[in-house]
């Protein structure tokens, strides 16, 4: 997802105010800095079993107060991490060949908390729901590396057909084949959904802040030969004044240390 709120903490810093010391007086002792708690929210309730239906496609679907999926496990952990499936080292077969039906819901004063987010601190906090009900659930144990792979790297070749959004708040897109219209879009959210469609990590070198209004459209793969958009690679030059590079590079990279099938619901 072009659907992943690391909020920090503020720091009180409790002064204490006292008189000068006097004669052999120790000075005080310095205020302690107190670290304000992290909002902490998770699933009130999840659902997970092996899905047995003939003939149904995976997908998933969000809702204000949690998502719907059959997918395999391997798809919640690429989610909650915000990676891509050559990104993640050490599953076993089944996480990827076995399908799940999976059903989270929040509680009413989790949505409510929610909702006051902007919607890149929503997903980023569902990020965070989710790694945590792959903890409980599935015995998730994962570490951070990096990973030489296959990439794209992209770069500004024309900056001037770039459309600076009035407002980087309230950003919303719509995904066709073949097709992204995008409102307060940053760049970075770009690279992660181009690398959906292509398949390769994406990486932002454009060094563009800020977010965009844009409309994205190329021929997919396996399109008709009637046809008549440009490649991905040709639009995105010809569109948005950006190139895309295959190279090689180190990547992000998730190493799974322990994983299980669902705990019993």
């Amino acid at each position: 997802m072009g659907i992943h709120v690391r909020l920090a903490g503020s720091v009180l810093v409790l002064a204490v105010l006292g008189c000068p010391a006097i004669h052999s007086q120790a000075p005080a002792a310095a205020a302690p800095t107190v670290q304000a708690a992290t909002p902490h929210y998770e699933f009130a309730v999840a659902t997970i079993k092996p899905d047995k239906t003939e003939g149904v496609q995976s997908y998933w679907r969000n809702t204000p107060d949690g998502f719907s999926a059959i997918t395999p496990v391997v798809a919640l952990v690429t989610s909650a991490y915000e990676v891509m499936p050559q990104q993640v080292v050490g599953l076993p077969g089944w996480a990827s060949s076995e399908p799940l039906a999976i059903e989270a819901k929040m509680d009413g004063d989790t949505v409510a908390a929610l909702a006051k987010l902007q919607p890149q601190e929503q997903w980023q906090q569902r990020q965070k729901m989710l790694q945590a009900l792959l903890a409980e659930r599935f015995g998730l144990k994962v570490r951070r590396t990096t990973k030489e792979l296959p990439v794209y790297v992209l770069t500004v070749v024309d900056a001037g057909k770039l459309k600076r959004s009035a407002t980087d708040s309230g950003g919303n897109a719509s995904f066709y084949p073949g097709s992204i219209k995008a409102h307060a879009m940053s760049i970075d959210s770009l690279a992660m959904n181009l690398a959906g469609t292509l398949g390769r990590v994406v990486v932002n070198q454009t060094g563009l802040a800020g977010t965009y209004d844009f409309t994205l459209e190329w021929a997919p793969e396996g399109a008709d030969a009637t046809d008549q958009r440009p490649s991905i690679f040709t639009a995105m030059e010809e569109q948005m004044g950006l190139k895309l590079k295959a190279t090689q590079g180190p990547v992000d990279a998730i190493v799974v240390d322990a994983i299980e099938r669902p705990s019993a619901n």
